[in-house]
């Protein structure tokens, strides 16, 4: 990306006037999902499992074991 960045600082005013007309025309043949439904992201995000702080206490409960872990010494 930064090969077109370097290319792109090194056109003059029209020529970059031309590919930034050329990028706006490849950008409106592009189809774009705006009417997606809104039903469709609510079924996903009801998916997303949720965690109660009796499911994390074992995280935490572990976190305190590692931090009293020591290392052997050689």
């Amino acid at each position: 990306m930064s090969d077109v960045l370097l290319k792109y600082k090194l056109l003059n005013k029209s020529a970059r006037q031309e590919v930034n007309d050329f990028l706006d025309f490849l950008l409106s043949k592009q189809k774009t999902e705006k009417n997606k439904p809104v039903t469709a992201y609510k079924k996903k995000i009801l998916n997303v499992s949720t965690w109660s702080e009796s499911d994390l206490n074992v995280f935490k409960e572990s976190d305190k074991m590692f931090n009293n872990w020591r290392v052997q010494e050689w």
